[in-house]
């Protein structure tokens, strides 16, 4: 049966860009007769803010979606991250690394050879020399990243673990069998493919779908203070440019709940229609779009 998943991050309330992801996830899995299920991915405590979990929550529900299963919430459990380290250090691909950020920009890291043991403040990466460059995206055709970094880090010197190892180890948890996502982490995709390997389990199908970015090519995040979405425009204003900005159609919504909206879509769902190059969106003061060149709410959102 297939299995999706959206897994934002609780550094912010949801804007258009999150909804973007969120709403390619819902559609292509309820075009599936598939399921769709919510993760929260909250490991970078110094991003996080338990008031965003809630209100990312609220916001998708006011959105109309209706996730399957109960929400996972990262920071729950973090054992599963802790068993799969172990896991890969005894593969003798990873190994503990005692270099700062700064070293690791200036030189190359020694330290494999060195095998040194685990302490605080000493971080564990992975060797990706074996990686391999080609995959197939479902939406984009095969695909080769001629860069990839040396190492990649699994957990880092503060302890935390970080995205591209827990993401892998989610998705295997959660039975995920295609993850759709936004075309920002085609990059981190190579790498996870070879932890799943690693890990022997099978990965998922990709599918990536457009970003949102500005007139001057930056992508639309909370990390560029990004609007909330529900600031804006109401629930069924944000579907619907969501859907146009999917290239969907947008007959026969008229009157419809934001949920009958997800639905209907669903039924139409049209791959193929979505744009292949990233959209500039200008919302002063009115959305334009042109192709770019080149115990809360969450138990609520669950069936």
């Amino acid at each position: 049966m297939y299995c999706g998943r959206f897994a934002p991050t609780p550094s912010g309330r949801l804007h258009l860009g999150s909804l973007l992801s969120a709403a390619g996830a819902y559609l292509r899995a309820l075009s599936q007769g598939g399921e769709c299920l919510l993760r929260l991915e909250d490991l970078d405590r110094p991003r996080c803010r338990p008031e965003y979990k809630d209100s990312i929550c609220a916001d998708l529900k006011t959105l109309g979606f209706t996730f399957s299963d109960q929400v996972l919430v990262q920071s729950d459990d973090l054992n599963p991250y802790q068993e799969a380290v172990e896991q890969l250090l005894s593969t003798g691909k990873a190994f503990v690394c005692r270099c700062s950020r700064r070293q690791i920009r200036e030189r190359p890291c020694q330290c494999r050879e060195l095998n040194l043991p685990y302490k605080k403040g000493r971080a564990i990466r992975l060797d990706c020399e074996d990686v391999p460059r080609d995959f197939y995206d479902e939406r984009l055709g095969s695909l080769h990243l001629s860069l990839l970094p040396d190492s990649l880090i699994l957990k880092r010197s503060d302890g935390i673990f970080s995205y591209n190892l827990a993401c892998v180890v989610d998705d295997v948890r959660q039975h995920i069998t295609e993850v759709v996502r936004g075309s920002d982490l085609i990059s981190s995709t190579p790498l996870q493919i070879y932890l799943y390997h690693l890990l022997g389990r099978t990965p998922p199908k990709f599918l990536h779908l457009p970003l949102i970015v500005a007139a001057d090519g930056g992508k639309l995040s909370k990390q560029n203070h990004a609007q909330p979405v529900l600031e804006r425009f109401t629930p069924a204003e944000a579907v619907r440019l969501a859907l146009k900005l999917l290239g969907q159609s947008l007959d026969d919504l008229q009157g419809l709940t934001p949920s009958e909206m997800w639905q209907q879509a669903a039924s139409r769902f049209d791959l193929a229609a979505i744009p292949r190059q990233d959209i500039t969106l200008n919302l002063q003061p009115v959305p334009q779009l042109t192709p770019a060149p080149g115990g809360n709410d969450c138990n609520q959102l669950t069936q």
